[in-house]
């Protein structure tokens, strides 16, 4: 019997002295907000880190949906895949576009290319593909989709800091990138996220649009919002990126021991994993949704919570859509397990949940 609580997703957290360090320096400065120095500094270092031109920190990853929203002026349907995260929908619900959902691919869980061909009509301006648990999509083939189409397309990268396709940054691609840092995500500022583009004039007008639409001299130019990260989120994000090369190391050490201790499961698939990915999630995939509820249940009694990422598939939420019939991301989201893979997941734990898996499925 497990005695500790584990969860699917824990906070990795940084040595403390880093942090209050850091935060010596906030109250030093006394700067709080406004694109304060630590702010700077942490679009700074991220840049570095993941080898950007330009990353802009905001309040959160679907705030930054809606930026990119409205930098790059889409007023018509936006496509996305029916399997994500509510955020991604509720961002282009706040933009008042409409949304037509397109189904998954089985294997890579990803945007189905297919689906999107399908689903492409007059009023369609733009898609948001997602790189489902820090996968990367078919990056290529929707490059193509896009220009023969007219098409913008933002990447909701949302589990995707630190991916890389082609020895690139995953972020560099598509019009704009989406992160997330929030808490639980591979890289944190508690909340948060960030945009990401190669185009000096998108980027002008995001520093516009989450600072209330003002310019250098305070003059409104855009319909902006208030997005903008404070130093003391900044200041956990600076600390949290000092562990962020050992943190992307565990994820994968954990992904790999329950990848080879669980490959035998007949009841069990795996995500296709394309090269790149920073392993920030291991998601399982049962052969019926009875054996997903069974796994789960197993896992609590031992105090372990894996979560049900991401259920229900999207296209089933009244409120956001119309109905549409999307049966790979239907099926797939009524059993799929997402299994701890945090920091605090020692090889131990990873091991004993396998263990527990494998003889009861």
């Amino acid at each position: 019997m497990n005695t500790k609580s584990i969860y699917s997703c824990e906070p990795s957290l940084c040595e403390l002295d880093d942090f209050t360090d850091l935060l010596k320096e906030v109250w030093n400065t006394g700067i709080l907000t406004n694109n304060g120095p630590l702010i700077q500094k942490l679009e700074d270092e991220i840049c570095k880190s993941l080898n950007i031109n330009k990353y802009i920190a905001v309040t959160s990853c679907t705030i930054a949906l809606q930026l990119a929203i409205e930098a790059l002026e889409i007023k018509g349907t936006i496509l996305l895949p029916a399997f994500s995260w509510i955020a991604s929908a509720s961002a282009v619900k706040w933009q008042k576009n409409k949304i037509k959902y397109c189904d998954i691919d089985p294997k890579t869980l990803n945007i189905c290319i297919k689906s999107i061909e399908e689903n492409i009509d007059t009023s369609v301006e733009a898609i948001i593909p997602v790189h489902v648990f820090g996968n990367p999509c078919d990056v290529k083939s929707l490059d193509v989709i896009a220009k023969k189409n007219n098409l913008k397309i933002i990447y909701d990268a949302a589990h995707a800091f630190g991916t890389t396709l082609n020895d690139r940054s995953i972020l560099s691609y598509g019009d704009i990138s989406c992160v997330s840092t929030h808490a639980t995500k591979i890289f944190n500022t508690a909340e948060g996220g960030g945009l990401v583009s190669d185009s000096a004039s998108l980027n002008k007008k995001i520093e516009s649009l989450r600072f209330f639409g003002f310019d250098t001299d305070k003059n409104v130019i855009h319909n902006g919002t208030n997005a903008k990260m404070t130093e003391l989120h900044a200041a956990l994000g600076l600390a949290n990126l000092i562990k962020f090369e050992k943190t992307i190391k565990h994820r994968k050490l954990i992904n790999d021991i329950y990848r080879n201790e669980l490959y035998r499961c007949r009841n069990i698939t795996f995500q296709e994993i394309n090269e790149g990915s920073n392993c920030s999630y291991f998601p399982i995939i049962l052969d019926n949704e009875s054996n997903c509820l069974k796994i789960i249940e197993l896992l609590s009694n031992h105090n372990i919570y894996p979560v049900r990422y991401f259920k229900p598939s999207l296209n089933k939420i009244k409120l956001m859509s119309s109905y549409e019939k999307c049966p790979v991301s239907e099926s797939i989201s009524s059993r799929i397990l997402c299994l701890p893979t945090h920091d605090n997941v020692k090889i131990n734990d990873a091991k004993f949940i396998s263990d527990l898996i494998s003889k009861h499925i």
